[in-house]
């Protein structure tokens, strides 16, 4: 297959995959409820991504499913922690919110809660992280790859936003700009983890542990009347500090591998 014809039908395999995301999205947003809905919800881009696969390429060899080198499992394991206590840290310093002091004490917290969350956590990352991001990558540069991932990933999240079952603490002219930041900068993140390890997992569990740290251990920790403006998946310092990484791992995209099919060009982007 020529390099014309590879690029069209990988070009054609992301419009197919980021249309089967949103339609059978739109089952989940509109049809279901509770518990079946969230996970549904959360699996639709893995269920997607695995049939766009098939129809295009007849394998999902290519997804990343080996674990790759440890230290980037090490690192998406602990980078949740390291930005959650520097954005807490800036609210309590900066007397923005108060301690609650609100820790649970429960083992299965500890150990089934996150688990729970990883897998979760994996059914988005099969199709953010496990088939979008490498079939971009064949096309641009790093840059491009973790812009247009996440402006689909922001937007896929927009409905839940919109219908007030998702960072519904604040208002839409809030909560919808800043977490659209919010989930670009943490892409160039996830991204990078993605092409400079070869596989999904550290987006994997960066995804599902940062879920879990964000939401269910750092939250309850911090209260007051503007809590949410500050930070959480809404919140100012939060996007502030994530802004802050991006530009770090975009300035290290020089490590990265040129996946591009083409590469008659080579921008440094």
């Amino acid at each position: 297959m020529t390099d014309n014809a590879s690029i069209s039908m990988i070009k054609k395999s992301i419009v197919v995959f980021v249309l089967l995301t949103f339609a059978l999205s739109s089952i989940s947003w509109f049809l279901l409820n509770g518990a079946i809905k969230n996970i549904m919800l959360m699996w639709t881009p893995g269920i997607a991504a695995l049939v766009t696969a098939f129809i295009f390429f007849r394998s999902v060899r290519d997804f990343g499913w080996g674990p790759g080198k440890v230290k980037y499992l090490a690192i998406a394991f602990l980078f949740p922690f390291l930005t959650n206590i520097i954005t807490y840290g800036i609210l309590w310093l900066l007397d923005l919110g108060t301690y609650t002091g609100d820790w649970h004490t429960t083992i299965i917290f500890y150990t089934v809660t996150p688990l729970f969350s990883i897998f979760l956590g994996l059914g988005e990352e099969i199709g953010w992280r496990g088939f979008l991001v490498p079939q971009l990558a064949k096309l641009t540069t790093f840059t491009w790859v973790a812009l247009i991932s996440g402006i689909i990933w922001a937007l896929w999240h927009f409905p839940m936003t919109i219908m007030g079952l998702y960072v519904a603490e604040t208002p839409l002219w809030w909560s919808l700009p800043i977490f659209f930041m919010g989930v670009i900068t943490f892409s160039f993140v996830l991204a990078w983890l993605t092409m400079k390890s070869g596989s999904l997992w550290p987006a994997v569990i960066l995804h599902g542990i940062d879920n879990y740290v964000t939401q269910k251990v750092f939250a309850p920790l911090a209260g007051g009347d503007m809590i949410s403006y500050y930070v959480g998946e809404s919140g100012i310092i939060t996007l502030l500090v994530m802004l802050v990484f991006a530009i770090i791992f975009w300035m290290l995209r020089d490590r990265l591998p040129d996946l591009r099919v083409s590469k008659t060009d080579k921008p440094a982007g």
